[in-house]
């Protein structure tokens, strides 16, 4: 299933889009879709971070290295 979606930029917006899409050579679709997808990942890492920050802190997480030395 697919939707359209119309999505109102003004022209400094219109002009950086249409940047990225020569640098790029993705359309505009695709890189409005590569950016919902980017902003929907770092929500959920927002998210989690949120939730399961203060349990790693607890255990005595408090970077990745400690993470690392401890699954490795």
């Amino acid at each position: 299933m697919s939707a359209v979606l119309t999505v109102r930029l003004n022209d400094e917006e219109v002009s950086a889009l249409d940047r990225l899409v020569q640098s790029t050579g993705k359309s505009r679709s695709d890189l409005v879709r590569d950016a919902l997808r980017s902003q929907a990942l770092r929500e959920t890492l927002r998210l989690l971070h949120e939730d399961l920050g203060p349990q790693a802190r607890a255990v005595g997480w408090l970077s990745e290295d400690d993470i690392l030395e401890q699954v490795s």
